[in-house]
């Protein structure tokens, strides 16, 4: 196969007796909720990004303009990346220090009202009592990779899960969000302009069982993640269990 810059649009070669047959696009869905995507992948994530009030998860690259784009339209946003390569340039960029400013300013448009005590079902509800509850929209988990090992342990997540949001007055003298996961979205898509040009798959789950558990996985990250450090590669948890 010749360089293809596209590879969902590479088609066989064909001398046209059976010229019916082509590669085409096998996404699908089902009367249970599932909904399977091969083809226009960023195009659907995008749209259930937009449809949510809430959207939490954990993903090994989140560089995508578009993908990014829609994030900051949400309410309230709270992603893991992976600590590793975070700051690696994306499809068309070159210089690391001008990619390092786009991604950083993308990333401070989107935003999180939501406490860390507010996931009170969760381990991250129990996580440094004493210290600021604030969640950054964006943190980060994984090893850092000084010696530029080619096979070393990744927080290598390609998940979202969206919810609901319920403002409730809490003995009538402030509110508190309560979070009511909805759907997940998962599969082999990384959040990145080059995904776009691979063959990647991605599923849409609206079941129940496989939400929660998506959603419980979520917080056990989100637990052991640090805050983004744009200057400094040495950074650590940042809270425990308990006070």
């Amino acid at each position: 196969m010749k360089n293809s810059k596209n590879l969902n649009e590479f088609q066989i070669e064909n001398d046209g007796t059976l010229d019916y047959l082509k590669l085409e696009d096998n996404s699908t869905s089902t009367e249970q909720g599932i909904s399977v995507y091969f083809r226009n992948i960023e195009e659907n994530l995008v749209k259930y990004i937009e449809q949510a009030p809430a959207v939490f998860g954990a993903v090994a690259w989140l560089t995508s303009n578009n993908i990014l784009d829609s994030l900051a339209k949400v309410e309230n946003v709270q992603i893991i990346v992976q600590k590793e390569d975070f700051l690696k340039p994306d499809t068309g960029y070159i210089d690391p220090e001008s990619w390092k400013s786009k991604l950083h300013g993308k990333y401070s448009k989107l935003k999180c009202s939501i406490h860390r005590g507010e996931f009170e079902y969760w381990i991250l509800g129990a996580t440094s009592l004493e210290s600021d509850y604030s969640l950054d929209p964006v943190r980060c988990f994984g090893n850092y990779n000084f010696k530029k090992l080619p096979a070393f342990p990744r927080m290598h997540n390609k998940f979202l899960v969206f919810a609901n949001v319920e403002v409730v007055m809490d003995c009538g003298m402030y509110p508190v969000h309560v979070i009511k996961p909805y759907a997940v979205w998962t599969g082999s898509f990384n959040f990145s302009e080059n995904a776009t040009n691979s063959l990647e798959n991605s599923l849409y789950i609206t079941d129940k069982k496989i939400v929660n558990a998506y959603f419980k996985e979520y917080t056990q990250i989100a637990a052991v993640s640090e805050k983004l450090n744009w200057d400094s590669k040495w950074i650590k948890p940042e809270w425990h269990v308990g006070v």
